[in-house]
């Protein structure tokens, strides 16, 4: 462990006396500043969610986020310590009056003074909020001064007061319903899948006490990653590793003794005959990887799958395989499981999926785990090019204003679901109530701003969730960047959730550890472990993490031990 810890320092340290020879020969030029959306609420005040770029100052950032330096450092104390770091993530002070929002200032004089303001969202036009208020798009110009239709999100609008509510579109309904083939709307699956017989809840013990009942004095395994140590260094990889590393740090502190023998992929595939004398191998990343690994050692080595959620499938041709991350089935299965727990009487459940994805596994995963729920749904089904025509759909299907919608995306297509959420937004502008259910991945859609998740009551099963608020997680953050300078990516928790869950294991259980990973269920900073065998004897991952975003900006973390 010491002499790869040292290792890795020395190539850390080389980047950066690189990086300083670098900038001593050219001129430095700070980076420009972009305002985020992205809102947080901390201690019941409003945040926004700054990432810090190489070569961004205080300066810049204050000033693009119109706010003072002293407010930052306020909001973010450690800042006074360690200084702005790249890829740390800083709390901006959030005021309703930003940069680049239309000044009240520039209001016309003339402008009568019954109004309500308006804050403009991201999928919104001027007709869209024309509709919701009762007035026409020129009337909105007018009163604001608006020399072209171009909205900006987060833009403050004037609208003229009206006495009365705005009407409903009745021409638009009927408009969409005379258009043939606007939308196919699909009756309620009916397949017949039985669900299987599940073994009782595993217990939580701590990692205290299997360490105090070890059968083995020491652990031994791989660490395979693909970390271009030739070319420049795999920055995820990397990060990986330095959480591996930490895990090892951290149980040393605790008496545990763990050797870790690291090989770059890219170098080739490891000697078979030293990674089968290992109690494990942790690595590679991808599935086409892992499976050459598994080939050669032919079941003689544990081999785990750290990070690639697909890899699953592995386990129907190989053996003595493990599956650490949750695979993405079980995350459609725990949704559909969610929407049936939380499902009221008065409640109505509506599936949208994108026209031409039938085959896709997204819709057809949701699909087939609603339908082993038995739980009544409408389907909605319609193509991209019909997204303005679908809130008149939407009108028709969803209940009536007094009860909760619960919206099922099955898509994992960015600009479909962006579409959709679009559409859920102008519903909910229209006094609907809803709640929306989709995969993980939309989390990582970088055109659908994080507010507009917060908005439609987002609630999504995955296998990685980081709870910033954790003390476990504050203390690993903190040690972090102590000793790497930098901020733990999402890779770097992994890293330290598996390497330490599986020494733990083996330590405690012995040579045959894969035997009794179902013995029990453990929390980690980023992921959770609740192992089931499957058939072949291979282990699975069956722990999901629910999260839902807040209305008020805050996310929740609910930990589910599925089996």
């Amino acid at each position: 462990m010491c002499n790869a810890m040292k290792r890795l320092l020395t190539f850390i340290a080389a980047l950066a006396v690189l990086g300083c020879a670098q900038a001593i020969a050219q001129e430095y030029v700070p980076a420009p500043v972009t305002v985020s959306q992205e809102k947080v609420k901390l201690n019941g005040k409003v945040y926004l969610s700054h990432v810090v770029l190489e070569k961004q100052t205080l300066y810049g950032i204050a000033r693009a986020y119109g706010v003072s330096e002293e407010e930052l450092y306020e909001a973010n104390p450690s800042l006074r310590e360690t200084g702005l770091q790249k890829n740390a993530i800083l709390l901006i002070p959030y005021k309703e009056q930003t940069p680049g929002v239309a000044n009240p200032a520039d209001t016309p004089a003339s402008a009568p003074q019954g109004y309500v303001e308006h804050v403009v969202r991201w999928y919104e036009d001027l007709d869209d909020i024309a509709r919701r208020y009762g007035v026409s798009a020129q009337e909105i110009m007018d009163y604001n001064g608006l020399k072209t239709r171009k909205l900006s999100t987060r833009q403050v609008l004037k609208i003229p007061s009206k006495q009365e509510e705005a009407p409903a579109p009745t021409d638009l309904l009927q408009e969409v319903a005379e258009e043939e083939n606007a939308v196919e709307v699909v009756p309620v699956d009916t397949l017949e899948v039985s669900l299987p017989v599940l073994p009782d809840v595993a217990p939580v013990v701590p990692d205290s006490v299997l360490l105090a009942q070890r059968v083995k004095d020491k652990a031994n395994f791989s660490l395979i990653l693909p970390l271009r140590a030739n070319a420049g260094g795999s920055e995820i990889n990397m990060d990986f590793y330095s959480g591996v590393l930490m895990a090892l740090r951290d149980l040393e502190a605790e008496g545990v003794k763990a050797q870790v023998h690291v090989y770059d992929l890219n170098a080739g595939i490891p000697p078979i005959e030293d990674l089968v004398q290992d109690d494990f191998v942790l690595g590679p990343v991808a599935s086409r990887d892992i499976e050459a690994i598994l080939q050669r050692v032919e079941g003689r080595v544990p081999v785990i799958s750290p990070l690639d959620q697909k890899a699953a499938a592995l386990s129907a041709y190989y053996k003595n395989f493990v599956q650490a991350p949750s695979a993405i089935d079980h995350q459609y299965e725990d949704l559909a499981q969610w929407v049936k727990e939380d499902l009221a009487p008065t409640d109505k459940v509506i599936l949208i999926t994108e026209k031409g994805a039938d085959n896709v596994t997204a819709p057809v995963a949701i699909r087939s785990a609603l339908a082993r729920r038995e739980l009544p749904y409408e389907i909605l089904n319609y193509a991209i090019a019909d997204g303005r025509t679908i809130p008149a759909t939407l009108a028709e299907m969803l209940a009536g204003k007094d009860s909760l919608n619960r919206v099922i995306v099955a898509s994992e297509n960015e600009a479909f679901t962006g579409d959709v959420v679009r559409n859920l937004g102008i519903m909910q502008g229209k006094g609907y109530d809803i709640t929306m259910y989709a995969p993980s991945k939309v989390r990582t859609f970088e055109t659908i701003e994080g507010t507009a998740y917060h908005d439609a009551d987002l609630h999504i099963c995955t296998s990685y969730h980081v709870d910033y608020s954790d003390p476990k997680v504050d203390r690993f953050v903190h040690a972090y960047r102590a000793l790497f300078r930098t901020e733990p990516s999402q890779f770097a928790f992994q890293g330290y959730d598996t390497a330490r869950f599986f020494v733990v294991r083996c330590l405690r259980y012995g040579d045959d550890w894969t035997r009794y990973l179902g013995m029990e269920r453990s929390s980690g900073l980023h992921t959770d472990f609740l192992f089931i065998p499957d058939e072949n004897g291979n282990n699975h991952n069956r722990a999901v993490r629910r999260i839902v975003f807040e209305k008020d900006y805050t996310t929740t973390l609910n930990r589910l031990w599925k089996q």
